[in-house]
C-alpha cells in the first residue's frame, strides 16, 4: 500500500496494553511486535477489530476479515473493482468459486489478478457455511484474488473464512473479544478514532493530489466515475467522517471552480487581444 507520507501508524502506550489485554491476550512479546507491526503496515486498527490474532496449537496466526482485505485494497488508490462471482456446479453440487480482481495502471482498467476457490478446499461445519455455502466461498475466492492482486500488502493476513479447521468464534471477532469498560473503553474510543483519522487524512491528500492534475471538468467527473464505479457521493464518503466528508466535497468542488475561472480568464484574455487588434 502507497503511503504518501512513508510512516508507519504509531501507537501510545497506553494503545499497546489495551491490545495487549483485549485484542492479543495469549501473545508473547515477539508475537505482540509482530502484530502491532501488521497493524501499522496494513493500517487496520485492532481496537476497532479489523485485525486482531488467533492462537491455535501454541502458535499465533494473524486473521482479518474480508472487509479489512477490501479497506486495504482501496486505500491503495490501484483498486478498481472486481467481477461478479462465477460459481461451478456439478449435479447440483457447488464445485467452486472464481473472482476476478481488477486494478488501474494509469488511466487503465485491467484484470489483475483471479481468485479460485474449491468447497471440498475450504468447507467449515459451522452454521453460516451450511446455510450460505456460496457467500462464503465467494468470500474465500475474493481473499485469493486480492492477495494476488497485492501481495505487498496482504502477504501474511489471511481471513478467518480461509482457515477451514477456525471455530466459528474465530471467525467473529466481535463475539471473541470482550468489551473493554471504563478507562479501557475510553481509551480504546480514543485510539479508533485517532487511527481513523489519520487514514481520512490520508485519502483528503490523494484526491487533493489527483484533482490538481486535472485539467478540465470533464477529467475530474470521469475520474470519479472510474475510481468509484459509478458509487453515489454517499457511498463514496460513508465510511469518513462527516466533517472530513464535507472536506472532500469541497475539494472537488474547488478543483471545478478552478477550472471555470481559468476558463472565464482565458476567455477575457482573448476577447482582449481582440478589441486591441481592432
Amino acid at each position: 500500500m502507497k503511503n504518501e507520507t512513508n510512516e508507519l501508524i504509531q501507537f501510545k502506550e497506553e494503545q499497546i496494553e489495551l491490545i495487549k489485554k483485549q485484542i492479543a491476550p495469549n501473545a508473547n512479546n515477539n508475537e505482540l511486535k509482530l502484530f502491532l507491526y501488521q497493524a501499522q503496515r496494513t493500517g487496520l486498527d485492532p481496537l476497532t477489530r479489523q485485525i486482531y490474532c488467533i492462537h491455535r496449537g501454541g502458535k499465533m496466526t494473524i486473521q482479518t476479515s474480508i472487509d479489512g482485505f477490501r479497506v486495504i485494497a482501496e486505500r491503495s488508490g490501484e483498486y478498481a473493482g472486481q467481477d461478479e462471482p462465477i460459481y461451478t456446479e456439478e449435479n447440483n453440487k457447488l464445485i467452486s468459486c472464481k473472482i476476478t480482481v481488477y486494478k488501474f495502471r494509469g488511466d487503465v482498467r485491467y484484470p489483475a489478478s483471479v481468485g479460485v476457490a474449491y468447497l471440498s478446499e475450504y468447507a467449515q461445519t459451522t452454521p453460516i457455511w451450511n446455510k450460505m455455502p456460496r457467500v462464503m466461498l465467494a468470500k474465500v475466492a475474493e481473499a485469493l484474488a486480492l492477495r494476488k492482486a497485492f501481495p505487498q500488502d496482504l502477504s501474511g493476513l489471511y481471513t478467518g473464512d480461509e482457515i477451514a479447521d477456525a471455530p466459528a468464534k474465530d471467525v467473529s471477532p466481535n463475539s471473541f473479544f470482550k468489551e473493554p469498560e471504563g478507562q479501557m473503553k475510553n481509551l480504546s474510543n480514543i485510539a479508533g478514532e485517532e487511527l481513523k483519522a489519520g487514514a481520512e487524512e490520508e485519502r483528503l491528500n490523494k484526491l487533493k493530489e489527483a484533482l490538481s492534475k486535472m485539467q478540465s471538468a470533464q477529467e475530474i467527473q470521469d475520474y470519479l466515475a472510474k475510481k468509484y464505479q459509478g458509487k453515489t457521493r454517499l457511498e463514496i464518503l460513508q465510511s469518513m467522517s462527516e466533517a472530513n466528508a464535507e472536506k472532500a466535497m469541497a475539494l472537488i468542488a474547488e478543483a471545478n471552480d478552478d477550472l471555470w475561472i481559468d476558463q472565464e480568464d482565458d476567455k477575457n484574455e482573448v476577447v482582449v487581444e481582440g478589441e486591441a487588434n481592432e
